[in-house]
């Protein structure tokens, strides 16, 4: 899966050994598309590390950032542009982010004909208000609340609401972090899946360890290797029940191993399928699947999750 780590404050440290990925240090004057100047331009390209302060910013105090990982992949090549916050069309507000706009010039007026910069799985690069609410560094929320994106009354309710998950501090994590039906987000047929729902009164954790496995002998085993994007979507013709639609692959599909599995090989704009038991077949396997589904009306953590997506509790 890949993250975009939760921002902190922290003291100074050595820059790369590598001259030229060392890190911009620059205040960004603004994150508002329309109060850009070029001196808001940044060309991140190769580098592992970004480090930004703002007008604001508490002296001692900056925001980092890194592409996938604490040094574990570079921005790509050309990724020159500006730092900016905006909503997600069709996503509540608390998915509204901060993202990078790849633009052709280092004037602002290029904004329009630039694109958002993505992550290798496709999907964009971004750090949204939900991470912000519950991270312990108050850099990026003291600017969007300066630059009035945010009201401190609604970042108070969002992180008393949001700022425990069962008990725990949250970790919020910009890859696993779903507001909606159809939403897509990253999978490895390797691992379980485990998003996280953003609700209005809390982060609602789901964790569906089988999803990939097949269960023998007490063990359990990923009978496919490879990596999609999916999103969950409603049965057409009952809408309690909702499947995984497997949107497109990041990665081949291929076998683990030799054994016949209950998972039908995953493919791209299909449906996840498993085949079942039954009598008729005495013991074996059905040669033919039935999408993998979760009812709604079930009593479970991840059926209580997922209500949250289509406007339940």
């Amino acid at each position: 899966m890949h993250t975009l780590n939760v921002e902190h404050a922290e003291p100074p440290e050595l820059d790369l050994p590598h001259r030229e990925h060392r890190r911009p240090r620059r205040i960004v004057s603004t994150l508002t598309p329309s109060l850009l100047t070029e001196s808001d331009y940044f060309d991140l390209s190769r580098m592992y590390k970004v480090s930004l302060v703002f007008p604001c910013t508490t002296l001692g105090s900056r925001f980092l950032l890194y592409y996938e990982g604490r040094y574990s992949t570079p921005f790509p090549a050309r990724t020159h542009g500006f730092f900016y916050f905006g909503p997600q069309p069709g996503l509540p507000p608390l998915a509204a982010s901060l993202r990078f706009r790849c633009t052709p010039t280092a004037h602002p007026s290029s904004f329009a004909a630039g694109h958002d910069l993505l992550r290798t799985d496709g999907l964009p690069w971004q750090r949204v208000v939900a991470q912000a609410v519950v991270a312990a560094s108050p850099v990026l929320r003291e600017q969007l609340v300066h630059e009035g994106h945010l009201t401190e009354d609604a970042l108070e309710k969002w992180r008393t609401r949001l700022g425990w998950v069962k008990g725990r501090k949250a970790r919020v994590v910009c890859s696993n972090l779903l507001f909606a039906l159809h939403q897509p987000f990253p999978i490895d047929f390797g691992c379980s899946i485990a998003p996280a729902i953003v609700g209005e009164d809390r982060i609602y954790p789901m964790i569906v360890p089988q999803i990939f496995a097949d269960q023998s002998e007490g063990r359990r085993r990923h009978p496919f290797q490879g990596s999609a994007v999916a999103h969950f979507e409603r049965a057409p013709t009952a809408p309690h029940i909702l499947h995984l639609r497997i949107v497109r692959l990041l990665s081949p599909v291929a076998p683990s191993g030799t054994q016949e599995s209950r998972l039908v090989p995953p493919r791209a704009g299909a449906l996840l399928a498993v085949r079942y038991q039954g009598r008729r077949f005495k013991g074996r396997l059905s040669e033919e699947g039935k999408p993998w589904a979760v009812d709604l009306r079930k009593d479970s953590q991840t059926a209580e999750a997922l209500r949250v997506l289509v406007g339940g509790r």
